[in-house]
This record gives C-alpha cells, sequence and structure tokens, in this order.
C-alpha cells in the first residue's frame, strides 16, 4: 500500500449530527471563549462573598 494515500473509512453515524452542528453557522450572539470562564469565576466569588456575609 503507498505510503501517500490514506485509507478512506466513513464515519460512524453517531458523530454524523456533532460534525454538522460544529461546521454550521448558526448567526446571533457570538460569546468569545474567554466569557464562560469569566462568569464562572466571577459567580464563584459572588457566591463565596455571600456566604462570608
Amino acid at each position: 500500500m503507498p505510503k501517500g494515500k490514506k485509507d478512506k473509512s466513513f464515519m460512524p453515524m453517531s458523530v454524523a449530527g456533532i460534525l454538522t452542528f460544529s461546521t454550521d453557522e448558526a448567526g446571533g450572539f457570538k460569546v468569545p471563549k474567554w466569557f464562560p470562564v469569566l462568569l464562572s469565576v466571577v459567580t464563584g466569588v459572588v457566591i463565596i462573598a455571600l456566604q462570608l456575609m
């Protein structure tokens, strides 16, 4: 088998929806990648601060 050719195989049906979803452009509001991390940290700090009061 030549090294340059890749073996073509079909993906299982279980990942078909995930691949389609990840490549579709939904439009609307785009959230930066750092936003969920920042939101989680801020929420944690607020909850801890409320517990200390």
